[in-house]
């Protein structure tokens, strides 16, 4: 049988990242979203760590959180603004 912090932590993880999933579809401004999708996938790597994946979770953070989203961030600042 599973403690219950763990059930109850899976399913507030699992919330707080349908969530901000639901955040990326719906936001208007582009950095928003990045953010909405780094919080999903911090929620996801914490998911992993609630199923006793800890090494799938250290590589979530690693390689999504850590490279990809920061290249994002990068090009939406580096890229310039259109004229209005």
């Amino acid at each position: 049988m599973d403690d219950a912090g763990i059930i109850i932590a899976f399913w507030m993880l699992a919330a707080v990242t349908v969530g901000s999933a639901f955040g990326i579809a719906a936001a208007r401004n582009l950095i928003h979203a990045v953010v909405f999708l780094i919080t999903t996938l911090m929620g996801l790597s914490g998911l992993y760590v609630t199923l006793s994946a800890d090494f799938i979770a250290i590589v979530q953070i690693l390689v999504y959180v850590g490279a990809i989203s920061v290249l994002f961030l990068f090009a939406i600042v580096l890229t310039p603004r259109a004229n209005r």
